[in-house]
Order: structure tokens, then sequence, then C-alpha cells
């Protein structure tokens, strides 16, 4: 097992009730002690380094620093130098190597703005060479106490469920049973946002059977779907459609699949058909299920992007399929076909070998075009995998800190305790985040409330697997930021940044979803 891996293995246990100061600072300091150890650091030749466009670290971090040259050859000694913008100190030390994690100094380097510099020096120490700079912001670490939620959160999840049923662009479905797009302007990414439609109503029956209105909206989104799905005898022969119109990213992606959506639509229609029993819906996942393994790829995956016409690639980089995994999954668990089975088995062997090894976790959203390796990471697949070690940790007792390993990247560069001094892409500054949040991906690189979900999910999980309390801790203070997000009217806003109105169904679905499991545990 790597060296790094080991301190991974630890549990801690703390109570959940009676939590006081003393309690709060057993996390803090155990965050700090965890933040000294790299997550997959770099080695030339033989473990890529990740971080090359990353901006921001809560953990130790190293860098790729080799632009020495013939002036100063083979030299034995490096010195690295990291001037803190907090302090105004610079905090150094020397190594054998130019690409050293920062642990010498990274307990006592002050959270905030840093310029580093790494210099290559001769053996009389008396010249230098630049082996490196960058700048990047040290991030704080998990250190609580944080706000509580301002109410309960089955209140907040109640509000919620109103809110969503109550929009008149969910209401218009029961009469017209199509999409209004003048209401949301965001079905113009289909599949994504009428699904989300028929979560939003399942969601809503659960809680109030007696509404038969929400039903009928569920199955009219349904149907929609399948009506407009790519025709039987077509390369792509039942995906739900991406795009719909030229409204937004819609414009420029219409002619595209983003091969991992249909997965998302296909766990849709089996929720739906759990609730109605009507086969067409197991039928139509099947019949997505069928379309992968026809489009699979010889290596075990498949592009983030194809064209749907042709088949051929929008760009070469290739779709991490955690997700198709997941969906295939259950359909061999739970509705017995087993058929899926190789194809998912493809699916995890490609992830081993690739994203494990590179950990090019890289971003696959709909309204971005697939990015670079490296250029535009995001912690969604990360957390998934981390998920799937979780939940099969019995196969191998690397499991476990392989999934802690995925969870300490995705908290590293996503998650945000404090308010960073950052600005987001659009050169906004960060002092009116609401936080604890968590950020979406590089390209975006602001809170988001789906982004909160997606690691109170797998903290809480790792909590459930590992007995470490310090997971629950981080589900808890995310849950309440939800919470403390809620408008009013009961809306939960998509982005926690002032001046965003974009509001996206899909992501409140996720944050409704995760109030009503939250709430059944505090």
């Amino acid at each position: 097992m790597k060296p790094y891996l080991i301190y991974f293995l630890c549990v801690l246990s703390v109570s959940l009730f009676g939590q006081d100061q003393s309690t709060d600072q057993n996390y803090c300091k155990q965050s700090k002690e965890e933040s000294l150890i790299p997550i997959r650091p770099g080695i030339p030749g033989k473990q890529p380094f990740w971080n090359e466009k990353s901006t921001m670290f809560k953990y130790v971090p190293s860098f790729q620093n080799d632009n020495t040259n013939w002036i100063i050859p083979n030299p034995k000694q490096y010195r690295y130098s990291a001037f803190s913008f907090a302090d105004k100190q610079y905090y150094t030390f020397t190594a054998s190597t130019p690409y050293e994690a920062l642990t010498p100094i990274w307990d006592k380097l002050p959270n905030g703005e840093v310029y580093l510099k790494v210099e290559a020096v001769s053996d009389d120490g008396l010249d230098f060479i630049l082996a490196g700079s960058r700048m990047f912001y040290k991030a704080a670490p998990f250190c609580p106490p944080y706000p509580e939620a301002k109410y309960s959160y089955k209140d907040a999840f109640q509000k919620g469920m109103q809110f969503m049923y109550n929009q008149k662009h969910i209401k218009s479905w029961y009469a017209a049973g199509t999409p209004d797009h003048k209401e949301h302007n965001l079905y113009c990414y289909s599949s994504l946002e009428v699904g989300s439609v028929v979560n939003a109503m399942l969601l809503y029956n659960g809680c109030f059977p007696q509404n038969d209105t929400s039903m009928v909206i569920a199955c009219k989104a349904a149907d929609y779907l399948l009506a407009n799905a790519e025709s039987a005898g077509t390369l792509l022969e039942y995906f739900p459609q991406a795009y719909e119109g030229n409204n937004l990213a819609a414009g420029s992606y219409g002619k595209e699949m983003i091969m991992m959506q249909a997965a998302v639509t296909g766990k849709t229609f089996l929720e739906l058909y759990e609730k109605t029993k009507n086969k067409k819906y197991l039928d139509a996942a099947i019949n997505i299920a069928n379309t992968y393994v026809k489009n699979q790829l010889p290596s075990g995956t498949w592009y983030i992007r194809i064209f749907k016409e042709t088949g051929k690639p929008v760009t070469d980089e290739l779709c991490i399929p955690i997700g198709i995994a997941n969906f295939l999954s259950e359909l061999v668990n739970q509705y017995r076909q087993p058929q899926y089975q190789k194809a998912i088995d493809a699916a995890i062997k490609w992830i081993w070998e690739n994203p494990m090894k590179t950990f090019n976790w890289t971003g696959q959203f709909e309204d971005v075009a697939a990015a670079k390796p490296y250029h535009n990471l995001s912690k969604y697949e990360a957390s998934w995998f981390a998920q799937y070690l979780l939940n099969n940790k019995e196969i191998d007792t690397s499991y476990i800190p392989l999934a802690k390993e995925l969870i300490a990247f995705c908290e590293d560069q996503f998650v945000v305790w404090e308010k960073p001094g950052i600005y987001d892409n659009w050169k906004t500054s960060s002092g009116r985040w609401l936080v604890p949040s968590v950020l979406e991906q590089y390209m975006c690189y602001v809170p988001i409330d789906a982004s909160a979900v997606q690691m109170i999910n797998t903290f809480y999980l790792a909590y459930e697997k590992t007995g470490d309390a310090i997971y629950r801790e981080k589900a808890f203070a995310f849950t309440n930021s939800i919470v403390n997000s809620q408008k009013e009217n009961g809306m939960i806003p998509t982005f926690w940044v002032p001046g965003f109105q974009e509001f996206w169904n899909n992501c409140m679905v996720s944050s409704l979803t995760v109030l009503e499991k939250m709430s059944a545990v505090k």
C-alpha cells in the first residue's frame, strides 16, 4: 500500500450528541492533521501531476517544477519559497527534488493567497535558476462550529415540495403535456430538466399520495421523453434527446449527445415503473441500456460527446462511466437483467485503469464542452466512484483508503468551509458566497446546491461505512447550508452566489431528496 494512503485507514469515533467545544476542537485537529497528507502526488514519469490547472488547496500539494536547464546541471538542492499575502512572510525549506509536497511549511502557512517559487541551487550555493512558480489559494480545512439550520430539515423539505409543485411550468404539464419553454427556459436541456419533473412529482406524491395530479404530471413528462427519443433503428435509438431548441447551450450542442445523460433518465424511468408498474417505463430503461451496450467502445467506456447522426466523437475525450455503470447495475441487481454485467465490468475496469491512475476526473456537463485533461475537473465522478468503493469495501481492503483519498480530493478542490479570497469564472468576488458550500467544476467554480448534495451523500455514506464521525458532521454542515439557502417561498437557489438567477429544477430536486433523507437521521 502506498505510504500516503496509510493515514486514511485511521478511524476516529466521536459522539453525535452532546457535541461541545472540545469535540469541535477534535474535528479541527483531525482535519489539520489530514491536510498534511498529499493527495495522489505526482512523480515524473510515473504518476501524473493532476493539479496543473488547480487554484485552491486544503491538502498539502506538490507541483511539477521542471524548468531547470544546462545552467545548473543535475542540481542537488532545490529551495522552496512560499510568500503568504496574508501575513507578508516567506516560508521556506529545501529538498532534493523540484516536486516535493509543501509538507514542511503547510501547517505554518496561513490561509490565503500564496506565491510559490522553486529554485534549483548550485553546489556552491551561489547560482539559482527558477524551476517553477505559481499562485494558489490555501483554503481553510473543516473546523467547526458552523451555522445551524434556521429550521428543521423536515420543514425545509415540506416548504420546498410546495414550491416545486406550484411552479407554473410544472402545473402546465397537466393540461399541455409539453414543456413550457417560456416559463422555464432550461427545458432546452430536455432529458435533464424534463426528467427532473418526473423526479419531483414522484417525490411529491410520496409525501402526498392522495394527490393524483402529481402522478399525471410525472407520466406526461416521461411520455414526452419517450415520444421525442431517438428513433428506433438509429445509432442512438431510444436515447432521450439531450437538447431541444436553440436556447442557451442547446444552440451550440443540439446535434450532439452527451453520453452519460441517458443513464440518468433511465434511472428516472425505473423509479416511475416502481410507482406505476407500467411496463413501458421498464422497457424504456432496458432499451436505453441496450443502446449503451451497442455503443460501448472496446476500451470499456464511451466518448463524452458524439454527433448523433454519425456517431463520431466531438472530441477524443472519454466519458468517466460510473453513472452508466450504476444505471446498468440497477437493472442487473433489481430487475434480473444479467446481460449487462459484462458491460459494467468493462466500464469499472476502464475507471481503474484511467482516472484512478491519472486523477483526470473531468467534468461531464450539458452546458460545457468536453475539456482537455485536467482543464475542467469536477467532484461528481470522483465521489461516485468513492461511493462505489465504499459500497463494495468487502472486495478488497484497499477500497476504504482509496475511497477516502477520492473524498479528500473532492474536498480539497471543491469544498469551501470558509469564504475564500478568490474570484469566480465571471471575475466576481467570493466574499458574498454562502458557506459552507461546494463548487461545481473548474469551469463553473461557484457554489451550487446540487454540488453540496453530492458531498452530503458521499460524506454520510463514508460515515456509515467507516464509522468516522467527522464525515457525519461534514454532511450535517452542508445540509444546514441547504436549509439556510432556502427562500421564504420555499425555493432552494441553484447558485449560492448573489446575482445568479438561473434556476435548475433538477438541482432543487436533489436538494429536496437529501433533505428528506437527512431528516430521517437527525
